[in-house]
């Protein structure tokens, strides 16, 4: 390891995520959909015997498939927030002599805490970096080219002891 690391944001990573979200909210909504059909095809086809029940069918896949589908869009939407976040180039820079995240440089004896908190309901893990003035920045871990663990290290290193990465809130 050399005097300096960069941490790069991966703007494919980011992009397949999106994709990800916004496929299962259209499945969700497609499958609701069919669902919902099916049992009102049933409910036409056959009304004396389905129509007890059909009701409470096409009631409860419209309020679960309904329920899956919002939460769901919610989870897209709190990805494409991290996305927009995310801008090709750096998202890290670390050297001997401190750290550069987004446009803010922050030397060693200035940091006041580096801390990763996890990713919650679709949205990516977060470094929360606090300088000693009490301003945060924060880098969606999982749209970089880093593990937690390694950048860790790599802080370790590069801040001779001085500054280290708060991993507790992964366990």
């Amino acid at each position: 390891m050399g005097d300096e690391c960069g941490i790069y944001y991966r703007p494919d990573v980011a992009d397949a995520v999106v994709g990800r979200a916004r496929r299962a909210f259209w499945f969700r909504l497609a499958s609701t959909a069919i669902s919902l059909g099916v049992f009102g095809i049933l409910w036409a086809i056959w009304p004396a015997t389905f129509a007890d029940w059909a009701p409470w069918f096409i009631g409860v896949s419209l309020l679960t498939g309904g329920t899956m589908a919002l939460l769901d869009a919610v989870r897209w939407i709190r990805i494409q927030n991290d996305v927009g976040a995310v801008r090709a180039g750096l998202a890290l820079g670390l050297n001997r002599e401190g750290v550069l995240i987004g446009d803010r440089w922050l030397p060693w004896p200035e940091v006041g805490s580096m801390l990763v908190k996890p990713g919650s309901f679709g949205s990516s893990a977060r470094l929360v970096t606090t300088g000693r003035d009490h301003a945060s920045t924060t880098v969606p871990l999982d749209l970089t080219d880093a593990m937690p663990a390694t950048l860790d290290s790599v802080v370790r290193v590069l801040s001779g002891g001085r500054a280290s990465v708060d991993l507790s809130r992964l366990d």
